[in-house]
């Protein structure tokens, strides 16, 4: 597992509640830990009351927190869910010394829908039909999408400026949020398919690469606004001879061509029954905490071996252990709620409840949650365990029954009840 790191001084980048999940398992390892970002209100950061240490800087200044970084003998630098954060985090090892499982050459590679699109046809691997050849798109371009279209800006994760146009004046309305959110005022204009959301998470370590776990995800049926937020992520998934069959070997062609040799990659894709397409990636842990799943399935701790590298230059780990063929049904729930200003939180009737494994809440009593359509509305990640899918279903069931989260007048914020029927539905096509 390499040498001790006990006592070794790691900054993560942001104080948000979702780097929380880092800052546990580096404390769990003995790592003193350090949350930085621009806020000095730290009641309104998660990471920075969780950790051993706060830093109020800007952490897009990284000349200033690579000197800091020096002067108090920090180690190693880790950042979770944003891309942007990631390639910072790599910018600030490079300038330390500190090792760091990927580039920011490849960051800016891939974290650009546009550039990954060319990747993936360089590699063989399937994408919906692009509408969009420029990034700015044109009027005669307009004129020959055949709808439904899905928009996106080129440069942003989160779920945020994405929607699915049925008509021109919606496209027209949907080309203008995107470009408001991206950094290089490029968008991606791409068919949107109908079918059914997979995302693949490979684990790497020395140049081995294996696939760690495929989940089928089931999107918000709560309306348009909210149709692109996963509530449910499942594995096994149903598509999974049929992943391992076209795309795999492909997939693993594309990480090897672009250098990575340690680290994470996840792919996201849109599946029918003739075929997987592949639509947008990350070098990173993923929003869902999936490794939380694989961690407890096959011992195999992607966070922790991350934190690992980022200290020492190798991954740990044992990969042979890793099998995504699971032999039980693991699921995260995503709980989402309304604008407003949440009044109260109980959560405690699903806690050490048989089969809920983890509870993640991302909100406390005074929160301001915006009615936005993105992850900003994500309240809960909860992790499920079950021998089959009825007892995700049960599990579901309990957790809807049992969560309560309200605003100040007393009205329910929640969004309306998963619909638990889906997961048992024998039509893959309808998740």
């Amino acid at each position: 597992m390499g040498c001790d790191i006990s006592g070794k001084k790691l900054l993560i980048i942001g104080s948000d509640a979702g780097n929380v999940h880092i800052i546990d398992q580096a404390k769990a390892m003995g790592v003193y830990t350090i949350a930085v970002d621009n806020e000095k209100d730290h009641r309104k950061c998660p990471a920075k009351l969780a950790a051993d240490e706060a830093w109020d800087m800007d952490y897009r200044d990284v000349d200033a927190l690579a000197k800091r970084c020096r002067e108090e003998n920090v180690e190693g630098v880790m950042a979770g869910y944003s891309e942007y954060r990631v390639l910072l985090a790599a910018k600030i090892s490079d300038q330390i010394g500190a090792p760091f499982y990927v580039t920011a050459e490849q960051m800016e590679l891939t974290r650009n829908k546009r550039t990954f699109k060319s990747l993936c046809q360089k590699y063989n691997v399937p994408i919906p039909k692009e509408y969009c050849v420029s990034g700015v798109m044109t009027d005669a371009e307009k004129d020959a999408v055949q709808y439904p279209v899905i928009v996106k800006p080129s440069d942003y994760g989160g779920r945020i400026g994405i929607s699915v146009c049925n008509n021109r004046a919606e496209l027209d309305a949907a080309l203008e949020d995107a470009l408001a959110h991206s950094e290089s005022k490029t968008i991606v204009a791409e068919q949107y398919i109908r079918g059914t959301e997979l995302m693949a998470i490979y684990t790497l370590s020395d140049g081995e690469i294996s696939l760690s776990i495929l989940n089928d995800k089931y999107l918000s049926h709560e309306g348009h606004l909210y149709d692109t937020l996963c509530e449910v992520a499942i594995t096994p998934s149903r598509y999974y001879q049929q992943y391992v069959d076209t795309v795999d070997a492909n997939i693993r062609d594309f990480i090897r061509g672009i250098g990575m040799k340690n680290g994470v990659a996840f792919f996201q894709f849109i599946a029918t029954d003739e075929a997987i397409y592949a639509f947008e990636m990350g070098l990173r842990l993923n929003g869902g905490n999936d490794w939380k799943l694989i961690n407890a399935h096959n011992g195999v701790n992607a966070c922790e071996m991350l934190i690992r590298y980022s200290l020492t230059g190798a991954m740990g780990g044992d990969l042979s252990k890793d099998n995504p063929c699971f032999d039980e049904y693991l699921a995260t729930f995503v709980m989402y709620a309304h604008g407003g200003e949440v009044g109260e939180v109980d959560y405690s009737g699903i806690l050490n409840q048989e089969g809920i494994i983890d509870v993640h809440p991302y909100l406390q009593v005074g929160k301001i949650i915006p009615d936005c359509g993105t992850t900003q509305q994500k309240v809960f990640s909860i992790k499920i365990k079950a021998p089959d899918l009825q007892g995700v279903v049960d599990r579901i069931r309990l957790i809807q029954e049992r969560v309560v989260v309200k605003d100040q007048a007393g009205n329910n914020m929640l969004f309306r009840n998963f619909d638990v029927q889906r997961l048992t539905s024998k039509n893959k096509l309808s998740i």
